[in-house]
């Protein structure tokens, strides 16, 4: 599920383009967090001064509508447990007091001071280590997005400064607070079922859909747009959630305030730190995918909107003073089936038969269509996370392996889930009883073929998918190193037509080799452990007009 129906888990930064707006423009620090216009300072010194400044913390939440973002009617919420800060008005810094706020989004700071002050709230919750924070995506270093007050003099003594955020560009602060409202009420609804799930980052600008500014862990470029890593810039996992374009700020996408583009991305979080995923990123809508991707895309949807408590998808477009729309939903109770993709290899079938299994158990929103399956949420949950321990034939985390494992710990019967996945055009047990993805490619036994058209069939998808990518599997018995080729085998080869890709993946994600250019034929050569690992060949034309098929072989030596 996406926003702007596109989802970039990756993006080649060599290919000029293709990852969309990439500017850096970095906002300065004070007009983020420094105290709002209004207000002056006494000078510093003198007896110090005992306070007790209380108050409340509120935001604007724009709602999200068959028509769109409801942008006539904000409906003012609070803030709770959002940290609140008493700042020296000589330095952002510099902080004399900080608190959190209630439930009721109520706040008392007790603090002496000899200097004037300001009060700020930011958009961070939680207690270490499980803490939400959504940072600005274009200050240099990242930076807490917050809610100042003006400067306050110490002589006007004790007194309430509330403090609203509002959803006005340019700075959209309540887009914040909403944002992060969202990821704490998802952590909360899932808290059952994990002792603790760490950190999360959440990057956001207003009109921001692009940026150079920001690096990952590995230091590579992020392109902004809505999508989960575990490599984020401050060293944990985290969002990257567009804010609309700064071309067209009223008409575009922004994502702050779609709680369910959120709850997918939040899911992906939720998979990647306490689960398993074996998707390798790409453009995806509807077309047939690789079974691990698929599944990946699908699952999560399924989860966050549970958490979430509504069975309906709404991605939005517009903003206030624009054109609103919905661009895309989905219900995955009712909702036509995008695309051409069927069974274990279409993201909304993953989706449908995912909220089958849980719908109208204990902790999950009521069942609209009479599926068999009824598992509470927390004993899905407690499979879910059980497949990062999965053992062959189910390593890789698919559609059939949560199957087997819900099926295993005694959640699902066999035949209720060959119920399931037979009303999504597949079956299970699959064809052949066990894991069919990706095939095995074996270390010294020879090389083997394959063709790629990035561009061809109905729906083509550019970078995932069965017509641009040939995906294998790697088993290692036990550590040793390994070189493998891919030979474009193509007649009169051109990079901009033909070029293939090499990338090497552990079960985690991560690329622990790749070999990517314009040359014909790639080679990696790596010190591997005992273990599965994925090779990807991937078809990356210049441009859908220069795209043309092409053959290949692969071996591993």
């Amino acid at each position: 599920m996406v926003s702007a129906l596109l989802l970039l888990a990756a993006c080649n930064n060599d290919r000029g383009g293709r990852c969309g707006n990439t500017g850096s423009v970095i906002v300065p620090p004070d007009t983020v967090i420094g105290p709002e216009p209004g207000g002056t300072k006494d000078p510093d010194g003198g007896t110090p001064v005992n306070l007790t400044i209380s108050g409340n913390v509120s935001y604007d939440r724009l709602l999200v509508t068959a028509a769109g973002l409801d942008t006539a009617n904000p409906v003012n919420e609070v803030a709770q447990n959002v940290l609140v800060e008493a700042v020296a008005w000589y330095d952002l810094n510099t902080v004399f007091a900080s608190t959190a706020t209630d439930a009721a989004g109520d706040y008392t700071l007790n603090f002496s001071t000899i200097t004037d002050y300001f009060i700020r709230a930011r958009a961070q919750t939680g207690t270490a280590p499980d803490v939400d924070r959504v940072y600005h995506s274009q200050t240099s270093p990242p930076i807490v997005h917050a809610l100042p007050s003006p400067l306050l003099n110490r002589a006007a003594g004790s007194q309430t400064v509330n403090l609203h955020a509002t959803p006005d560009l340019p700075s959209d602060r309540a887009g914040a607070f909403a944002a992060l409202d969202t990821v704490r009420r998802l952590r909360a609804a899932a808290a059952g079922s994990f002792a603790s799930l760490g950190p999360l980052d959440l990057f956001w600008a207003p009109g921001n859909i692009g940026t150079r500014i920001l690096k990952n862990g590995s230091g590579q470029t992020i392109t902004m747009t809505t999508v989960t890593g575990l490599d984020g810039p401050m060293g944990n996992p985290s969002i990257y959630l567009i804010g609309g374009s700064s071309a067209d700020p009223l008409n575009s996408d922004h994502d702050e305030f779609d709680e369910t583009v959120i709850a997918h991305e939040w899911a992906s979080f939720l998979q990647l730190t306490q689960s398993r995923d074996n998707n390798f990123g790409g453009e995806h809508f509807g077309e047939e995918l690789l079974p691990t991707a698929a599944y990946s895309e699908g699952v999560v949807t399924a989860i966050g909107l549970a958490l979430l408590g509504t069975s309906l998808y709404r991605d939005t477009l517009g903003y206030i003073g624009g054109t609103n729309s919905v661009q895309f939903e989905f219900d995955m109770e009712s909702g036509v089936i995008p695309g051409t993709g069927v069974g274990y290899g279409n993201e909304f079938e993953i989706t449908r038969a995912t909220w089958d299994l849980f719908d109208g158990g204990a902790g999950s929103p009521a069942d609209g269509d009479g599926d068999p399956s009824n598992i509470a949420l927390a004993d899905f949950l407690t499979s879910f996370a059980a497949l990062k321990t999965r053992s062959a034939p189910y390593e890789v985390a698919w559609m059939a392996s949560l199957l087997q494992q819900l099926i295993d710990d005694t959640f699902l019967s066999q035949t209720d889930a060959n119920t399931i996945m037979t009303a999504q055009g597949a079956q299970f047990p699959p064809p052949g009883g066990a894991d069919p993805f990706p095939p095995l490619l074996v270390v010294g036994a020879g090389a083997t073929s394959g063709g790629l058209d990035a561009w061809s069939g109905t729906d083509p998808n550019p970078i995932l998918g069965p017509q641009a990518n040939a995906v294998f599997r790697l088993e290692l018995a036990s550590a040793q190193s390994v070189t493998i080729t891919v030979t474009n085998t193509t007649a009169g080869y051109s990079a901009l037509a033909h070029r293939l890709d090499l990338s090497v993946h552990d079960l985690e994600r991560n690329i622990i080799g790749q070999d990517v250019g314009p040359s014909s034929n790639k080679t990696v050569t790596l010190s591997l452990a005992a273990g599965t690992y994925v090779i990807r060949v991937q078809h990356l034309p210049a441009t859908q007009a220069d795209s043309m098929p092409v053959t290949f072989t692969v071996q591993a030596q």
